[in-house]
């Protein structure tokens, strides 16, 4: 706790210092100009440094949920569960006067043991704050600031947009659209009977609309749908990427699809034929027919791009020896092209069960592109990054290596020395761009099928981490 107090503290000290050199008085001849008033400085802008790592607040360890780190405008938002479970935003502008510190305020909403109910944050254009979190087919939390980037006047909102599909709500995600404006995505309903509705923010009468008459992604109350996006891509489109579930046990996703839209109203397929809404099973397009108990798993289905503005998809699925391996999938002129990736021989992931799962394999970041024009496919298994070289005219696999994953030692110098694993994510700028400064780090338990232990491990430590570039 000293490495953070200490430089907040010798920054005051700085400028009390150079307040008073410039208040001194120097004898001066009667022809000398006066002096110069000495310009106001931030405490970012003397001799101290930004610390490297500030310690937030202590958080919940007992499961790991996802907290959000966000920046606007030169202001950064956490949200997160603190050490007693409750709900919690700290603000700071960045190059304050007094040295960036944080304003904390909790909101009267505490977490369980689900793994599922992460918390949301954003703010909008106008910098008012928007919290929501803790749903998992729970009825809206939902919490709204009444002055600009201010977390201590966050008030409760009983209702956003429809009161009548407002109370079974899962996995709220704040995204901005194609012209920056704030929406929400959530699914209403179950893991096997679920439907996904769009919110849009209106900056100008302070209120929330549905985006669609209807649904936009439709199970038809037999089955689910989870989907991916929507990412920007580089061609203007909005990308989304979905899997489609029977039942709450993982493995009964299956058939991997895709839909793409130039205002996310209208919808259409990778080839512009319009997909009426809402979009179901029957009517979207797939990318790859996987059946259920194939080893698709929602939600790990990123979306990048080539250097032709072609979508790529990784995902994971069984192969013909009933082995789990990542595949890649893009879209050419003639139809999705389907490409194995891995060629592992002894990796199997169970997905016969429910709950937030711990799972060996990840693939959780799209293709990207190498400085050489090749397609390079990241995935992590067991902690290790495997990271493949594809050839971009057939994807076929020129090279593969691996390396321990991990974030930057400044990071990872924390991990305590212990059982719990270190959770980080990176700061997003805008709801939209990672950044590659600034990390936010704590530890939690893995998620225990959204069960409840036998003990509470102690406290963790929630950090915000700077890396110079």
């Amino acid at each position: 706790m000293r490495k953070v107090i200490k430089p907040f503290a010798l920054a005051g000290l700085c400028l009390t210092l150079a307040a008073c050199s410039a208040g001194s008085e120097t004898p001066q001849s009667d022809s000398a100009a006066a002096p110069e008033k000495t310009p106001k400085v931030s405490a970012q802008e003397t001799n101290v440094e930004q610390p490297l790592s500030e310690a937030i607040d202590h958080v919940w360890a007992g499961q790991r949920v996802f907290f959000d780190f966000v920046e606007q405008n030169g202001h950064q938002m956490i949200a997160y569960y603190d050490a007693n479970r409750q709900m919690s935003v700290a603000v700071r502008k960045m190059r304050d006067v007094n040295g960036a510190p944080w304003s904390y305020h909790k909101v009267p909403s505490w977490l369980g043991w689900d793994a599922h109910n992460r918390v949301e944050v954003a703010f909008d254009k106008r910098g008012f704050i928007h919290l929501t979190g803790n749903l998992h087919g729970n009825k809206l939390v939902y919490f709204r600031s009444t002055s600009p980037y201010d977390p201590r006047t966050l008030e409760k909102v009983d209702v956003m947009a429809d009161p009548a599909v407002e109370q079974r709500m899962t996995y709220p995600e704040f995204f901005k659209g194609p012209k920056g404006e704030l929406h929400l995505k959530y699914r209403d309903g179950s893991s096997g009977n679920g439907r996904w509705f769009y919110n849009r923010w209106n900056v100008d009468s302070k209120s929330w609309s549905r985006l669609h008459e209807t649904v936009l992604l439709d199970g038809e109350d037999i089955r689910g749908s989870y989907p991916l996006g929507p990412i920007i891509g580089p061609d203007d489109f909005a990308h989304m990427t979905f899997t489609w579930r029977e039942t709450p046990i993982a493995s009964s996703n299956h058939d991997l699809s895709y839909a793409r839209s130039r205002d996310l109203v209208n919808w259409e397929t990778s080839d512009g034929t319009p997909i009426p809404l809402p979009i179901r099973l029957s009517t979207g397009e797939v990318i790859d027919p996987i059946p259920q108990h194939g080893g698709l798993l929602n939600g790990r289905h990123p979306i990048g791009f080539d250097a032709k503005n072609r979508v790529l998809v990784t995902y994971q699925k069984y192969d013909e020896n009933n082995l789990s391996q990542v595949y890649i999938a893009r879209r050419d002129a003639d139809g999705w092209r389907v490409q194995k990736v891995s060629s592992w021989t002894d990796l199997r992931v169970d997905l016969d069960k429910s709950g937030a799962l711990d799972l060996p394999l990840l693939n959780n970041s799209p293709a990207y592109l190498n400085k050489a024009g090749q397609i390079v496919v990241p995935a992590t298994l067991r902690g290790t990054l495997w990271e493949w070289t594809l050839d971009p005219s057939d994807l076929s696999v020129i090279s593969s290596e691996t390396r321990e994953a991990g974030f930057p030692n400044a990071v990872t110098a924390y991990d305590a020395d212990n059982d719990i694993p270190q959770r980080v994510i990176p700061l997003m700028i805008d709801q939209s761009t990672k950044s590659s400064e600034y990390y936010l780090s704590w530890e939690a338990l893995q998620p225990n099928r959204d069960q409840a232990r036998p003990n509470i491990p102690p406290a963790s430590t929630l950090r915000v981490h700077r890396i110079p570039q």
